[in-house]
């Protein structure tokens, strides 16, 4: 991968959070993206149903959340999480926003934002795929399951200040 790919990939994420950051979920799909996530997945170390860890000081991983929490201005942490095929994962932040992306593979994704004050919610379900970014503000919870093999997945917590 060169500087050039992993350069263009984080500024299409950049250019995806000043555009939607707070408005609502959002999909992205970064150019150069199945060079940078083939490297990403060299050095993964998720291993299927352990559960989140935080990437490996080090990694390409732990070096994405670096470059963009440099390139937004925030701090930004990167953990790794392995989907098991078959089963399902509930992801949950209040306070947070994350971009969550697969490596290899792909899974059903649901997204739903906050009940409003009548219990009325709503969703949005699509397929993830290695290559695409979804971005997933907070308060939002999400779903994936549906997965046909092991899904090694990646998780960018996006420590913003209003």
């Amino acid at each position: 991968m060169s500087a050039t790919d992993w350069e263009v990939f984080l500024r299409d994420i950049a250019l995806c959070l000043s555009a939607y950051q707070d408005r609502g979920p959002a999909v992205v799909w970064p150019e150069r993206a199945h060079t940078v996530l083939r490297g990403l997945c060299e050095e993964y170390g998720g291993e299927a149903g352990t559960g989140w860890r935080s990437a490996p000081l080090g990694t390409r991983a732990n070096r994405l959340a670096a470059d963009l929490s440099r390139l937004m201005g925030y701090a930004v942490d990167a953990f790794e999480h392995t989907l098991p095929a078959g089963r399902a994962l509930a992801i949950e932040h209040r306070d947070t926003a994350v971009l969550i992306f697969s490596l290899r593979g792909g899974a059903r994704f649901r997204i739903e934002r906050p009940g409003s004050p009548d219990g009325e919610r709503g969703g949005i379900e699509l397929r993830l795929r290695a290559g695409e970014i979804f971005y997933v503000p907070a308060g939002h919870t999400c779903m994936l399951d549906d997965a046909s093999a092991h899904c090694p997945l990646l998780l960018l917590a996006l420590h913003a200040t209003p």
